[in-house]
């Protein structure tokens, strides 16, 4: 009666060697929902296979089921305490969920079974993501030793810099430096650091140190280092945009240096080049501010939307300019720069909410004796009919600033409602030479 137990179990073994064959071979072409079902079989006939498990979670993973494979590991590990790779890849689900606290405590059950490099650089990491940067230096610190790689180090060195521990960081990249000095990241972050600490001549000669080592591509990050200590950044900046036109602060800080000559289809094509490498929100705010200098209104909204919070101000300057005033100050509620308030008080205006208008632009005025808000403050006055009111300030500004046309017609307009009509010609002839149209249609009349 024994036989036919024993040849029962030795075929079921058989089965279950072929079933697992069967979904590492779907696994590796690429069949990963296939692969995950036949992983699951095996598992339902043995919970106790380490490579069905194993093999559950990458499918998973692989697949992007992302809370099943952290179920299949987080199963793994309750069956297999004491193996590792459950608790890293555990660790690295985790991080992927956005979890970076419970990545840390997988991880750092991982480096306790076996204090691999590749499980202390994960544990920094996910210490790191949960803005726990001291911790994250103190493990790279604790689990340095001599055979550690030049990554290793580097990611040391970048933790404790973090961390506010400069000081410590630098004995770190001399020491990786040393060992390998074509690494580009650590020139420029021992640069960083000497300036810094107020060193800017030892951090350029640093630089010129790691510019005479460094080749290809990766020479860009120094010399952006570079142009940022320098007093002429630009050449500089041009040639580290040469060589990598996917490093985005130099196309962005060129594109800024264009902007403030004056010149914002120079700025463009820098500043596209930036977005198109990394889509970051100042880089936004400058296209943004390049396209509203050029009138393209419409392109100005599209990157100050992009921009977020930094990009109210122009995303109402831009919905202004296309018509839409009722937006635009809905834009600025909340607002108290003084450009903000400027143009809240303009929009306030043109929507016929003169006292509102007022109560806005006159502190302003008060403020900073702005001809334009002054202008805009003494129509407002017009509007509400306080015409005496308006000529006084009215005359303030033009003493400021006496090519203001707008101050000319408005100041017309009061003295007409005042009847003092040759006066009132006058001003609005004024107005008229200075390029204002509706002075120019009033004298026609």
């Amino acid at each position: 009666m024994t036989r036919p137990l024993v040849a029962l179990l030795s075929l079921l073994g058989l089965a279950l060697a072929a079933s697992l064959e069967e979904a590492e071979a779907l696994l590796r072409s690429g069949n990963y929902a296939q692969a995950a079902l036949a992983y699951e079989e095996v598992l339902a006939e043995d919970y106790g296979r380490l490579e069905a498990h194993l093999g559950l979670g990458v499918a998973l993973v692989k697949a992007g089921r992302l809370e099943e494979a952290r179920f299949a590991f987080d199963q793994m590990v309750r069956v297999f305490p004491d193996r590792y790779e459950g608790h890293f890849n555990l660790g690295q689900v985790y991080l992927r969920l956005g979890k970076p606290l419970e990545a840390a405590e997988a991880f750092q059950k991982a480096v306790s079974l076996k204090p691999t490099e590749e499980a202390y650089l994960a544990l920094a990491a996910a210490l790191a993501q949960a803005g726990k940067a001291k911790e994250a230096a103190e493990a790279l610190r604790k689990g340095l030793l001599p055979e550690r790689s030049p990554a290793y180090r580097l990611a040391l060195a970048q933790a404790l810099y973090a961390a506010g521990s400069r000081a410590e960081a630098v004995p770190v990249l001399y020491g990786l430096l040393n060992q390998n000095p074509k690494e580009a990241e650590a020139w420029d972050l021992l640069a960083r650091i000497l300036a810094e600490e107020g060193l800017k001549g030892r951090a350029l000669r640093e630089l010129d140190r790691g510019l005479a080592q460094v080749e290809g591509k990766a020479r860009a990050r120094l010399l952006l280092r570079k142009a940022l200590l320098s007093e002429a950044p630009e050449p500089l900046l041009k040639e580290a945009y040469a060589l990598d036109p996917g490093l985005w602060e130099a196309g962005y800080l060129l594109g800024q240096a264009r902007l403030r000559a004056g010149d914002a289809r120079g700025a463009l094509p820098y500043l596209l080049s930036a977005y198109r490498a990394s889509p970051e929100p100042q880089v936004a705010l400058a296209l943004a501010g390049a396209y509203l200098r050029l009138k393209d209104y419409k392109n100005a909204y599209r990157y100050a939307d992009e921009a977020g919070p930094p990009g109210a101000l122009l995303k109402a300057q831009a919905a202004y300019a296309l018509g839409r005033k009722e937006e635009a100050l809905r834009l600025l509620k909340g607002a108290s720069t003084p450009e903000a308030l400027a143009l809240k008080g303009a929009l306030l205006l043109k929507l016929g909410r003169a006292e509102e208008a007022a109560a806005v632009l006159r502190p302003l005025y008060e403020a900073g004796r702005d001809p334009q808000v002054g202008v805009n403050l003494a129509a407002a006055l017009v509007a509400l009919r306080r015409f005496g009111e308006a000529e006084l300030l009215l005359r303030e500004v033009l003493g400021r600033d006496p090519r203001q046309a707008a101050a000319w017609y408005n100041l017309g307009l009061a003295l007409r409602a005042l009847g003092r009509e040759g006066e009132a010609e006058r001003a609005l002839r004024q107005a008229a030479a200075l390029g204002s149209e509706e002075a120019r249609a009033l004298l026609r009349r």
